[in-house]
């Protein structure tokens, strides 16, 4: 049995004491393994109650990995700190015991009604209000999915309006919804915190960014399946670039305005190069809907020097459910319990959340909609997980994260 236990969350300096644990075994590792481990050639491939969260302090396994890059010699340098801590917002009630709470990080929803032509009631797909209720979710993230496609592939800023807006009417067309902007959300609601995917438009003027944030924009992802001018993207890149400057300066203003940029769907070269910013903001580095490239050989899934880096910042990887990413075709509700199990000894157990990416894709059979979380829950208790590890990762890591405020705030 794997056992895995929750942990308490140390606070202060002994957070800093832990990370510098974490750097000397990375240290160690690199060195062991740098003469004796290659990464495999990977595939390509396309696409009662508790109020506010306590930041945890990185606690991730070592494993071997390959050489070092540029980012991991900023892990084994002691360059990368723990995220400090984010503020008490009581935003979202979690319970303490009976079903396990959700909160979402990745649900395209808002782009099946807006572009799709799902009606508002939502009558259908994998996030009904029905359906949410039944999953016990307490927290969801609406994307803003700006498609690379539209207006012959330069979707506008105006779009990003338009799909926000879209998401403030699902939230004003169900009283289950209430905005996670507008303070505290009462239990039994779902709080809605919308993020933005394939952010390419705000390179016509990335001060337009901080609007958005300042609406209640919590997550930023830079890209989707195509480059932009932002940065380079995991599925369509032959590597090299990553982040332009401009690129750079949007993640910097993005950290500054309050919000965490989103590495899903971003090359390896973006990810290196985001990693020194983040640093410098003290950020927490995200991977909404993500899993482990160790297990699923996929451009779009991370590597295991990339979950280290995001358990080292304080960050969250969600796992996501779509079945490409997972395993293939034939992903299994096991093959989901497998990627957690991966993806925690790597990075964790405070830095594993879910970001099912429900409604944007074809998730796992046993997960086919929000109504069925539960069942990865009972999974994952089966696996050896305790109840807290995970109502960690079921609400908890994504909460921390969605909380997140900079130093200055």
């Amino acid at each position: 049995m794997l056992n895995i236990q929750r942990e308490p969350a140390p606070r202060g300096g002994s957070a800093r004491s832990h990370l510098a644990a974490l750097v000397l075994g990375l240290v160690v590792v690199a060195m062991v393994c740098h003469a004796c481990a290659h990464e495999a050639p990977e595939a390509a491939g396309t696409e009662g109650a508790r109020t506010a969260v306590s930041p945890k302090a990185p606690s991730p396994q070592v494993l071997a990995t390959g050489g070092p890059s540029s980012s991991a010699a900023l892990v084994a340098s002691g360059a990368l700190s723990a995220a400090p801590a984010p503020p008490k917002l009581p935003l979202v009630t979690l319970p303490d015991e009976g079903p396990f709470g959700v909160i979402d990080l990745h649900v395209d929803t808002p782009w099946k009604v807006h572009f799709k032509n799902r009606p508002l009631s939502l009558p259908e797909g994998h996030a009904t209000p029905e359906l949410l209720q039944r999953g016990h979710y307490a927290g969801i993230v609406f994307v803003i999915y700006l498609p690379d496609y539209i207006h012959d592939g330069h979707p506008t800023i105006a779009d990003a309006d338009a799909i926000f807006d879209t998401v403030d009417a699902l939230v004003a067309a169900h009283d289950l919804f209430v905005a996670a902007a507008a303070g505290p959300v009462p239990a039994g609601k779902v709080a809605v915190f919308p993020s933005i995917e394939g952010a390419g438009a705000f390179a016509d003027d990335i001060t337009q960014i901080d609007r958005f944030i300042k609406r209640g924009v919590r997550l930023v992802g830079l890209v989707h399946n195509h480059d932009n001018r932002l940065a380079t993207t995991a599925t369509a890149s032959k590597g090299g670039k990553g982040l332009s400057e401009l690129g750079r300066a949007f993640c910097e203003r993005v950290y500054a305005a309050g919000a965490l940029v989103d590495v899903s769907h971003l090359s390896d070269a973006g990810f290196a190069d985001l990693v020194p910013i983040a640093e410098r903001a003290g950020a927490p580095i995200v991977a909404s809907h993500s899993n482990a490239r160790a297990l699923r050989r996929h451009k779009r899934n991370l590597t295991d020097e990339q979950l280290k880096i995001i358990g080292a910042t304080g960050g969250v990887a969600g796992v996501n459910f779509y079945r490409q990413f997972i395993k293939g075709g034939g992903a299994k509700l096991g093959d989901v319990v497998a990627q957690v199990k991966h993806m925690v000894e790597v990075a964790g157990i405070d830095h594993v959340a879910i970001g099912s990416d429900f409604d944007g894709g074809t998730p796992v059979a046993a997960l086919k909609n929000t109504g069925q979380l539960q069942k990865l829950a009972q999974a994952l208790l089966a696996a050896g997980f305790d109840d807290g590890a995970v109502r960690k990762i079921f609400g908890e890591n994504a909460l921390r994260m969605l909380t997140w405020r900079p130093k200055s705030s």
